[in-house]
């Protein structure tokens, strides 16, 4: 399948980034983009903020409904969700990679419904 692929960023408001993936989605939809099959919508870097003290990684203020609320909409709207991590210690942004987290980091984006991981160093 075809993915379209949105850079979160650290330039666009913290209270807009859920509501800029939000209405890309719906856009994905009325444009008639995914029934020529653009069914992923991915987010790369800049989704993530931080870890908790038990490891699991924590998103974006951005994000105030969470990841999991996220993808149900997503979901609903008839397309796949897609989050972007890396293999290394941190992203090119700079924001917590997965290196030593893999596990956790499986488990959690599996219980937020996630479709897809772009995993890259």
């Amino acid at each position: 399948y075809p993915l379209c692929a949105l850079a979160v960023s650290d330039e666009r408001p913290v209270s807009t980034q859920s509501t800029w993936v939000m209405e890309t989605a719906e856009e994905m939809v009325s444009t008639g983009l995914r029934d020529l099959g653009y069914v992923y919508l991915n987010l790369d870097d800049c989704w993530q903020i931080d870890r908790a003290a038990d490891g699991s990684i924590i998103p974006d203020p951005g994000f105030p409904s969470g990841m999991e609320a996220l993808g149900e909409f997503i979901h609903g709207l008839g397309l796949r969700y897609g989050l972007y991590s890396s293999a290394g210690t941190g992203t090119c942004q700079g924001r917590p990679g997965g290196l030593g987290y893999e596990g956790i980091d499986a488990q959690t984006y599996a219980s937020w419904g996630v479709d897809y991981l772009k995993y890259d160093n």
